[in-house]
C-alpha cells in the first residue's frame, strides 16, 4: 500500500527532528523540510522552491571549505549559475584567494590577499603605496612571493600536517 502525502511529509518532519532535535530548531533551507511543505501544500499548488540534490551539497561542501568558483566549476562540471544558486541558498560567500606570503625566519608564514594586507605583518603604515610596500618589506627581513593559495589547501595541508603528527606520536607511544 502506498503512503499518502501526509505520510511521507511525517517521515521528512520526522528527519528534520532526528537531525536538531525540533521541528521548530530546522532551518528553513532543509531539505527535509521543504519536502515536507511541498507535501502539505494541500489544495494549493505547491510552491516551486529550490530542492539541493546531490551535486548542490558537494556544491556547498566546497564553497564551505573555500575552494573558489572556477575550481568548483571544472571539478564538478557545472556552470555559474549552479554555484550562485546554491551559494545564494546557504548564505554562503567565497573565501579570499591568497596572492602574497610572507615569510621570515623565525615566524610562521603569513598570506594576504592584498598588498595591503603585508603592512599588518610587516608592523608599518598602510598609507604607503603598492610598490612602496614592495621595496619596503624585503629591507624589514621578510620574503614576498606570489601564490594562488585558498582555504581549501591550507585546510587540507593542515588536516595532513595534524595527521602526520598523529602519527609520529602514536610511533613514540608504542615504541616508548
Amino acid at each position: 500500500m502506498a503512503m499518502t502525502r501526509y505520510q511521507k511529509a511525517l517521515q521528512y518532519i520526522h528527519k528534520a527532528e532526528l537531525q536538531y532535535g525540533s521541528i521548530s530548531k530546522t532551518p528553513e533551507n532543509d531539505l527535509n523540510l521543504i519536502k515536507a511543505q511541498n507535501l502539505l501544500a494541500i489544495g494549493h499548488r505547491a510552491v516551486k522552491m529550490f530542492e539541493p540534490d546531490d551535486l548542490d551539497f558537494k556544491i556547498k561542501k566546497m564553497l564551505e571549505y573555500g575552494y573558489p568558483a572556477l575550481v568548483i566549476y571544472e571539478m564538478l562540471h557545472v556552470g555559474q549559475p549552479a554555484v550562485q544558486r546554491v551559494r545564494e541558498f546557504y548564505g554562503l560567500t567565497y573565501k579570499p584567494l591568497f596572492k602574497y606570503k610572507l615569510t621570515k625566519d623565525g615566524q610562521p608564514d603569513f598570506y594576504t590577499t592584498y598588498v595591503k594586507g603585508m603592512t599588518r605583518i610587516a608592523k608599518i603604515s598602510n598609507s604607503f603605496n603598492s610598490k612602496t610596500i614592495f621595496d619596503l618589506i624585503p629591507k624589514l627581513g621578510y620574503e614576498i612571493s606570489e601564490v594562488s593559495f585558498y582555504w581549501a589547501i591550507y585546510l587540507m595541508t593542515a588536516h595532513m600536517l595534524f595527521a602526520n603528527l598523529l602519527c609520529l606520536l602514536n610511533m613514540v607511544l608504542i615504541r616508548g
